[in-house]
């Protein structure tokens, strides 16, 4: 629905890449994991895979974990290759008060439908269709709901 990682609306994938430095007793090491746009797939691949054989074996645990972050990242980016690329121009959803507006009436029957065990981005994408918004709008608003519930 959309990217967890630069929140564009855009067709996703779950991806789970991991970069690794070594530095002959110590390693440094992180991963980036979520639904992700096929523009951040790309970004993220070639620059963790790219660091990991330029500087991921350089140490005694290293040399053993490198070559597995690099298979890992390998296999889920070809993976995705044969996913749809985002459409030209998608930017992040934003959330106004007339957005909120039009959402609210909808709301109930949201959280009624994800109480009774529906799928979330399904629920998202058949209230967004009723209420004239996007899915990203959606679920700005019930992010934005679950804050406000959290903070009383």
């Amino acid at each position: 629905m959309f990217c967890q990682n630069c929140g564009v609306e855009a067709p996703t994938k779950y991806v789970a890449f991991y970069q690794n430095i070594g530095a002959l007793v110590m390693r440094f090491s992180r991963s980036m994991e979520g639904h992700l746009c096929k523009s951040c797939i790309h970004r993220t691949f070639w620059s963790y895979t790219g660091i990991t054989l330029l500087v991921g074996w350089l140490g005694m645990i290293s040399i053993v974990l490198a070559p597995f972050f690099v298979l890992n990242n390998v296999v889920r980016y070809l993976l995705c290759l044969s996913m749809p690329a985002v459409p030209l121009g998608a930017m992040p959803p934003t959330l106004t008060e007339a957005d909120v507006t039009r959402l609210e009436p909808h709301m109930q029957q949201f959280f009624e439908r994800l109480d009774g065990g529906e799928d979330l981005e399904q629920v998202a994408q058949d209230t967004a269709l009723r209420a004239n918004a996007s899915p990203g709008q959606v679920m700005l608003l019930f992010r934005a709901i679950l804050e406000s519930q959290k903070e009383e």
